[in-house]
């Protein structure tokens, strides 16, 4: 791990100031008199203050190093604080931003569960029609009954997803002014209802917006009363 500036710095200084105090001090020993150095007192409390002179300064050098490594790990400690707060924030931001990316991605499959729930359960078309009367023939008061060849043709048809499949088409006919329940009046395909028939298949047909029809023929031909047809068309998508 490499030093920082500061404590380079502060280490040149102190190996300047050394080698400073050593070299003046080198001078005045060299300096001093031969007595002195002859009773060695002189030379030797010389020397005793380089050595002090020396520890001084590498005691200043290592406290004015370690004064500037305090004030870098302070300034260290107030950066990772800083750090740390703007990590929260973006961690914030980016669990903000994925709840509402799920949300936007989650509408789509919200609909399509909608949708085939929807399926599931059929969508369902009715239509009444009126009692069928006969051709007027002459000046006559009365029409006559209804025949087959005289039926009202109708086509009940309700609409699915262009790209649904269809499981199942549902058929349903009762009096108009019945209250007996859609499921104890569900009948069958070609089957002679006394005065109407559905008939045996359904068709489809294009329609817009993305969707298409489906629909069931019905034949009504009964002359004693109006009489509701509905289907009732299943599907998957």
């Amino acid at each position: 791990m490499g030093l920082s500036e500061t404590i380079m710095a502060a280490m040149i200084g102190a190996v300047a100031t050394v080698f400073t105090a050593t070299f003046q001090l080198m001078l005045n020993w060299r300096n001093a008199t031969k007595e002195q150095q002859r009773r060695g007192h002189g030379g030797l409390r010389s020397f005793l203050w380089m050595l002090a002179l020396m520890a001084a300064a590498a005691v200043g050098g290592f406290a004015y190093a370690e004064y500037r490594a305090q004030g870098s790990r302070g300034e260290a400690v107030v950066l990772r604080e800083e750090l740390q707060r703007e990590l929260h924030a973006l961690t914030t931001s980016t669990d903000r931003l994925e709840k509402l990316t799920a949300a936007a991605s989650g509408q789509p499959e919200a609909a399509a569960t909608e949708q085939r729930q929807r399926g599931l359960e059929g969508i369902a078309a009715m239509v009444t029609l009126p009692a069928c009367k006969g051709a007027q023939v002459g000046f006559a008061t009365q029409r006559p009954n209804c025949t087959e060849q005289d039926a009202l043709q109708v086509a009940v048809c309700t609409p699915v997803p262009a790209g649904a499949s269809v499981t199942a088409v549902e058929l349903f006919a009762r009096p108009e002014d019945s209250h007996q329940p859609w499921t104890e009046a569900r009948v069958s395909a070609g089957q002679d209802l006394g005065g109407g028939r559905f008939a045996t298949s359904h068709f489809e047909r294009a329609d817009a917006d993305g969707t298409r029809q489906v629909c069931q023929p019905f034949a009504h031909w009964s002359s004693d009363k109006a009489r509701t047809v509905r289907i009732l068309v299943r599907y998957v998508i």
